[in-house]
């Protein structure tokens, strides 16, 4: 008897960025990283930037995730993201180029809230080469 799964979606203002059937969502909650598996009481939580697991049988996908919120019902997980990435969608490139001119910028003297945004970027482009340097050298199973 195959094992029971749970339907995740995961959604940005911009797009739906996953909606499938998984086994496991490992998800960055404010109070720590939380597992859901299927028949999970409901929750609703806030979530803060990290990584997000998404596990489906054999194979694993890794997104960055710049809060948001996830809220759990009926093997239901929803999770409305501030910003969502999958790994395998991230350009490396362009990454580091954001994490210099965020780096460049809070060398600079920034009002309150111009610092603050170049603090967030640079917070974002070294969470999404986290996620894209864990996807490519994961050991294939």
């Amino acid at each position: 008897m195959p094992a029971q799964q749970l339907h995740l979606e995961i959604i940005t203002q911009e797009k739906k960025v996953f909606d499938d059937q998984v086994d496991i969502v490992l998800a960055p909650a404010h109070e720590g990283q939380i597992g859901i598996l299927a028949n999970h009481i409901s929750l609703l939580t806030k979530l803060q930037s990290g990584e997000l697991y998404i596990v489906k049988g054999p194979s694993m996908t890794i997104l960055a995730v710049t809060g948001g919120l996830l809220d759990v019902n009926d093997n239901k997980v929803t999770i409305m993201a501030d910003n969502a990435v999958r790994a395998d969608e991230i350009d490396i490139a362009k990454v580091e180029a954001a994490k210099k001119k965020a780096e460049t910028a809070l060398k600079q003297k920034l009002s309150q809230r111009d610092f603050a945004v170049a603090q967030a970027d640079l917070r974002k482009a070294v969470l999404e080469l986290k996620v894209v340097k864990k996807r490519r050298y994961r050991p294939q199973s």
